[in-house]
């Protein structure tokens, strides 16, 4: 009886032991909330993006988690999070009054960029010698400079620019002795620009804005071209993806349309077309 005895108190340490051993093998889970106090911040969890203002994890392993909420370039909280079995683990990034406002204006930058516009060159109305109304225009290449600066309080950016192109190839029509030719030339086109933007989206590494803005051409006549345009008012509007680092910079990717305008003689030009332009930009 006694040995009986022993051998289910053995039975029983094994079984138990075997059952905690499974038990530490299965992977436990708990729950992660964060809030924030200040709007449009992101939040950061062991380095992955996972939401903006609020965001939960349902299933997140149990343990110690690197935390951050992060609003701009400027970080409200960052530390180690411990998450219990079974239990919401809550965290909310409050700030003081000053810190608050701080983290509510944004710095100024200066971006540097290069660029491709594909446009053409239509007349208003078909010319009166042979009823051509538009004319092939190759792609410019150019470069440019834009200042940026966030309106406080509104999170709408402002740019002003300026843009050059290099000089592209123009095909045209040309009186001479013999009649009208077909001839090309040079012809580049500079504007300085304003324009508004605000962010429509959040990836996990890109904001995504949307822009609109006014143009004013500057078309400039190159080799084989003889011609002068009254500068007039243009539009445009464009998507970009904006990707910021630690170090006060940030990556640029714009595309978009715009249409340039002047006046020649007795009628209206316009070159609306597509562009794209990238570049980076650094804090002020």
């Amino acid at each position: 009886m006694k040995k009986l005895i022993i051998l289910l108190f053995v039975f029983t340490l094994f079984v138990g032991a075997a059952v905690a051993q499974d038990k530490g093998d299965e992977q436990v889970f708990g729950k992660l909330s964060v809030y924030s106090d200040v709007p449009d911040t992101d939040i950061y969890v062991d380095a992955r993006y996972i939401g903006r203002d609020r965001a939960s994890m349902s299933n997140i392993s149990v343990g110690k988690h690197y935390v951050r909420v992060v609003k701009g370039e400027k970080s409200l909280l960052s530390g180690i999070v411990d998450v219990k079995e079974g239990e919401e683990t809550v965290v909310v990034a409050k700030v003081e009054a000053d810190s608050l406002e701080e983290s509510r204006r944004k710095s100024n930058y200066v971006f540097f960029y290069g660029g491709i516009t594909s446009v053409g060159f239509n007349l208003s109305r078909p010319d009166l010698a042979n009823g051509v109304s538009s004319f092939p225009y190759s792609s410019q290449y150019g470069i440019g400079m834009e200042l940026q600066q966030t309106i406080p309080n509104m999170d709408v950016n402002f740019d002003a620019g300026f843009s050059l192109n290099l000089p592209s190839k123009m095909t045209f029509m040309s009186s001479e002795e013999a009649g009208w030719l077909w001839r090309q030339g040079y012809v580049a086109i500079a504007a300085p620009y304003v324009s508004l933007s605000k962010e429509i989206a959040s990836l996990s590494l890109f904001k995504i804005n949307f822009g609109a803005g006014l143009n004013y051409a500057i078309y400039i006549p190159g080799g084989g071209v003889a011609i002068s345009l009254e500068p007039r008012l243009g539009y445009m509007v464009f998507l970009e993806g904006v990707r910021r680092f630690e170090n006060e910079r940030k990556f640029i990717i714009r595309t978009g349309f715009l249409n340039y305008a002047g006046a020649v003689s007795v009628q209206n030009v316009s070159s609306p077309g597509f562009y794209l332009q990238s570049g980076m930009a650094y804090e002020l």
